[in-house]
């Protein structure tokens, strides 16, 4: 046998093959997963303020042009 740690952070220093193989896949495409919905799910109000901020940008001008 080998030194046994935390298998999360420490890589098990045995020559066996490790049993947890598909839970850490899954449990990684699930965060990355969570990673992506978060991200998308702020962008829109990030892109929709953006949006409203050229607009206003573009209201200045043209008044600042029909003076």
């Amino acid at each position: 046998m080998g030194i046994t740690m935390n298998p999360i952070l420490i890589p098990n220093t045995s020559c066996q093959k490790s049993k947890n193989g598909p839970v850490r896949m899954f449990a990684l495409a699930v965060g990355a997963g969570v990673l992506l919905l978060a991200g998308a799910t702020s962008s829109c109000g990030t892109a929709r303020g953006f949006g409203h901020d050229v607009e206003r940008t573009g209201d200045k001008i043209q008044d600042a042009a029909s003076r």
